[in-house]
């Protein structure tokens, strides 16, 4: 028997003592002893000392260990049944028990109790302290008496002793509703009485009133309605074990499925860690073998689509709350609804809006009316239908005021109206105004989703919340610069600001703070609209004074991916609220384009493909016959999808492989099937020859200077940052 002091008991001093009913004072630590510091005979079994004391301070006999108590003989080696050696407790750290429990009560769960046997005992020790085994087996057997009992016996092991009491409420009301269910009235009459009506609890009086009138009901499916109680054959013990374990020291007994949510938790972390993950799923579709990482040809990032019907730039972009339709507005006062049924834009109603052009759209709730506001001279708004582009009302009170700004209420019934000149009108469908709040000069409006509170950024640079029914109003954010537009997230929680000369902020309207800035957007003097994206609004996308449109993870300030094609500044970027693979940018160069995906790209060639006339599959074939020295590109003719071919034989080529252009042979052959799809070749766009049909002409008309290394017109690039 070796000295008290040879033993290592770092362990001992957190550990609750095994005697029942209190505990002992810590013994003092001492230093650990190497291996060689025992003698032969002790080392001979690993980590084992001879009065059952473990290497590592743990005691098998009379200590606990992560709060359970061992009944293991001193010196007992645990092995498999095929006599191979296992990994003894004493190597375990603190994580692997840890492990081995969670593992235990996952078993415990799904009913492996065999397997829960041997891996108890292969690991030498138990995974459940014993009086919470007891408990819990008392518990679910109904066996109450000895249940109250196991409860007594684990006074020193509650966090708060005074919570038994109610620990004690929860089983008696258990016995109480499963007498009931049994048939057996007068007992559970006396189980009300004799033992649940003289617990000393504030509420227990009005607990026994809502018992008593369980009493009532004749049948077991009226009783489980009315006590919202699932009855003892769909786990109502198992419920109340859940509810019971609140009161437990996790050391004690592990919460209910905790395995489940830690695995849960990690997944939850990898996908918000994910840089391109913005459609929801449920946690157990994920793989735990490999880390969650959604794939960049997933994201809405390719260019399937450019509408160029307006004839003038497009300022404003909106989609129907079904996600099956987009209004647009341009300069000239154009507004045009476009059915996205199949992913294929159709324009089918154009509408004469203000003559001075659109400056804000919104939807009614149910997509059956469009309302829209004009610049700062304008003095009108329109509310149209939005199937038959027929004009309901119209809503203009003097020529000198402004509205500029609109929102729709979420009841449907009425809309406010606001502008730079100091008016801040709430409308009903007749055009009539209701309320007026006078005196405020206003830039843009949103109204919460479920109550009757509107937001209003102001020409002070404040965001301000006001309530037309209280006539209440409150401060929400300060900016230091004037902010140009906002919009809401879903929950309403969020704002998503764009900032003159600072760009993108979004704010916590709840506890009033910037939550983040994010960086790479250039937003001067422009009025710039951004928008929320993905399932749970866990992206954000804006326009740019660079003729760029960026997007972010909302939990990362640099953009994750930049979309490049339009050749003039984006005004507004959307994001469909429903197919969340498709964005749309609004742009001065009076064009629209709609992002979607990889796959959606190549769906697209291919039913290009599979709609060309004889003469048009002669061009293709002709296309793909080109030899190196030739380069060409299909181009898309309008909606006839008409195939040309551009010779480029005549183009001079140097002797290092370059076109007169710069452009090598090469590198036009290294573009991807996205950018071929998209832009022409470079000889056709300098030629002035139209790139249209399912992505519309190339924006020739406002080519800028740009180095000779650029994407020229017509093309379309993603950039992932």
């Amino acid at each position: 028997m070796l000295p008290d002091d040879t033993f290592d008991i770092l362990n001992l001093a957190s550990l609750p003592s095994s005697t029942e009913g209190g505990s002992s004072p810590p013994p003092v630590k001492r230093a650990r002893l190497s291996a060689s510091a025992f003698p032969s005979s002790i080392t001979s079994t690993p980590g084992m000392q001879s009065d059952g004391v473990l290497s590592n301070g743990q005691a098998l006999s009379n200590g606990t260990v992560n709060g359970c108590e061992h009944h293991r003989s001193p010196g007992h080696l645990q092995t498999s049944s095929n006599h191979h050696t296992v990994k003894h407790f004493s190597t375990l750290t603190s994580v692997d028990v840890d492990t081995i429990r969670l593992i235990g009560q996952h078993l415990r769960e799904l009913g492996f109790h065999g397997t829960l046997e041997c891996l108890s005992e292969e690991a030498g020790f138990d995974l459940e302290n014993p009086k919470a085994a007891k408990f819990r087996a008392s518990v679910m057997a109904g066996n109450w008496c000895e249940a109250e009992m196991s409860l007594q016996d684990m006074i020193p092991l509650l966090a708060d002793p005074t919570s038994m009491e109610r620990m004690r409420l929860l089983l008696l009301k258990e016995k109480y509703l499963e007498l009931l269910e049994a048939g057996s009235t007068l007992d559970a009459l006396k189980c009300l009485r004799c033992e649940i009506a003289p617990l000393h609890l504030h509420h227990c009086d009005k607990d026994v009133q809502v018992l008593a009138s369980y009493m009532m009901y004749s049948t077991k499916e009226e009783l489980h309605k009315a006590a919202d109680w699932p009855g003892t054959q769909r786990g109502a013990r198992e419920r109340l074990m859940d509810q019971l374990q609140a009161f437990l020291p996790a050391s004690v007994m592990l919460p209910p499925l905790r395995l489940r949510q830690l695995l849960a938790q990690a997944c939850q972390l990898q996908v918000e860690r994910c840089p391109f993950h913005y459609v929801e799923q449920d946690v157990s579709s994920y793989s735990l073998f490999i880390d969650h990482i959604c794939s960049r040809k997933q994201f809405p990032s390719e260019p399937l689509h450019v509408l160029t019907d307006h004839g003038d730039e497009v300022w404003y972009l909106k989609f129907s709350h079904s996600g099956t339709r987009l209004a647009s507005g341009a300069r000239d006062g154009q507004i045009i609804i476009w059915n996205l049924a199949d992913n294929q834009p159709k324009k089918v109603r154009q509408i004469k809006g203000q003559s001075d052009g659109i400056a804000c759209l919104a939807w009614s709730p149910d997509d059956s009316l469009l309302l829209s506001c004009g610049r700062e001279d304008c003095s009108e708004a329109l509310v149209f239908n939005s199937e038959t582009g027929e004009m309901k009302c119209r809503v203009h009170n003097s020529p000198e005021e402004s509205l500029t700004c609109c929102a729709w209420h979420n009841d449907g019934k009425r809309f406010y109206l606001g502008g730079t000149r100091g008016q801040f009108f709430e409308c009903n469908l007749d055009g009539s105004v209701m309320a007026s709040w006078e005196g405020i000069r206003l830039q843009a409006i949103a109204t919460h989703p479920s109550s009757d509170v509107v937001y209003a950024a102001d020409t002070h640079n404040r965001i301000r919340q006001y309530n037309f029914r209280d006539k209440s109003s409150a401060t929400l954010v300060q900016e230091d610069s004037p902010i140009m537009s906002f919009t809401l997230s879903r929950n309403g929680q969020h704002a998503l600001l764009n900032v003159t000369g600072q760009g993108v902020h979004v704010w916590d309207l709840r506890d009033r703070c910037l939550v983040r800035r994010y960086q790479g957007i250039q937003q001067g003097l422009y009025t710039i609209h951004s928008t929320y994206g993905g399932t749970s609004d866990s992206f954000i996308a804006s326009g740019s004074e660079d003729n760029h449109v960026y997007v972010w993870q909302c939990r990362r300030e640099m953009p994750v991916v930049v979309l490049q094609g339009h050749t003039r500044p984006v005004n507004c970027v959307v994001w469909n609220p429903v197919m969340f693979d498709m964005i749309a940018s609004a742009s001065d160069d009076g064009s629209i384009r709609l992002w979607g995906t990889e796959e959606q790209l190549k769906r697209l060639q291919e039913y290009n493909k599979q709609h060309l006339s004889v003469e048009e599959e002669d061009k293709l074939k002709a296309v793909e016959a080109c030899t190196d020295t030739q380069a060409a590109a299909l181009i898309y003719v309008d909606q006839a999808s008409e195939l040309e071919v551009v010779d480029q034989s005549n183009s001079s080529l140097s002797s290092s492989g370059q076109l007169d252009d710069g452009i090598g042979l090469h590198q036009m052959e290294d573009v991807g099937p996205s950018q071929m799809a998209v832009g022409p070749s470079i000889a056709a766009a300098e030629s002035g020859i139209s790139s249209s049909g399912p992505l519309g002409p190339a924006d020739t008309g406002h080519q800028r200077e740009q180095d000779r290394s650029t994407p020229q017109t017509g093309s379309s690039v993603t950039t992932t940052v």
